[in-house]
């Protein structure tokens, strides 16, 4: 047929247009972000939920809450023994448990970083929330797919530059599950930082001028990480560069 390949050679030729092009299409489609958002003075909190908490809580199981101290001490030994936990790893556990916020290294006094799967919660969250003139998207899954945050070195997190050592306290009185007493819980918050980062962007979700408002709505009403409805996780964008 007239115009139609008829061999390899004329094969191999579409072939290599239609490759050309689709890795075209997918560089049009696909950008990538530098972006910088400065927190406010109340900051952000990281309040992770790790591994050792959920240890803790199993542990917990075993330990009848209105027994004395001693009795209690000596529950605790024989739900750790029977785990094979050490008094010495029971410790290491409750310490671990204790961190107040995600580190680029894991370890307590590491650099502060956000986690990218907090990022894209953040940002299914301001999706449903956000007016309508915004146009976000509803599928809570397209973010997972679309939107990739990093530090742009491999790391899986926006970076903060800051430790530990910068963070400071607040409490507050919570209400307690089992009953309308309230306890006074103590939380460790970053206040007044810049955290920073690269986002890898499928535009096939959402476009890049549409998914900057989106953040930066969020960013001002909503919130990121934890105790947000104290007014904590606020935040301006003062950077966005398309790379």
């Amino acid at each position: 047929k007239e115009g139609a390949p008829n061999d390899a050679g004329d094969r191999r030729k579409v072939t290599g247009l239609n490759t050309n092009t689709n890795e075209k299409l997918k560089k049009e489609i696909t950008v990538k972000i530098k972006v910088e958002f400065e927190f406010n003075e109340l900051g952000y909190v990281g309040k992770p939920f790790w591994p050792e908490i959920t240890t803790l809580i199993d542990i917990s199981h075993d330990v009848h809450p209105k027994l004395g101290e001693a009795k209690k001490a000596e529950a605790l030994m024989a739900a750790c023994s029977k785990r094979g936990i050490t008094p010495e790893e029971y410790a290491a556990i409750v310490e671990r448990s204790k961190r107040p916020f995600y580190t680029a290294d894991g370890l307590a006094g590491g650099e502060i970083v956000i986690p990218a799967r907090v990022i894209q919660s953040f940002l299914n969250n301001t999706c449903q929330s956000a007016p309508k003139a915004l146009e976000a998207y509803k599928s809570k899954g397209l973010t997972f797919v679309g939107v990739k945050p990093s530090d742009g070195n491999g790391g899986r997190f926006f970076r903060t530059g800051k430790t530990a050592a910068d963070a400071l306290q607040f409490a507050r009185l919570v209400k307690l599950e089992e009953s309308n007493q309230r306890s006074m819980q103590t939380d460790a918050y970053l206040p007044d930082f810049t955290a920073s980062g690269v986002i890898e962007l499928d535009e096939e979700v959402i476009t890049e001028e549409k998914l900057h408002r989106l953040i930066a709505y969020g960013g001002k009403w909503y919130g990121i990480g934890s105790c947000r409805p104290q007014g904590y996780g606020r935040f301006q964008v003062t950077r966005w560069d398309v790379l």
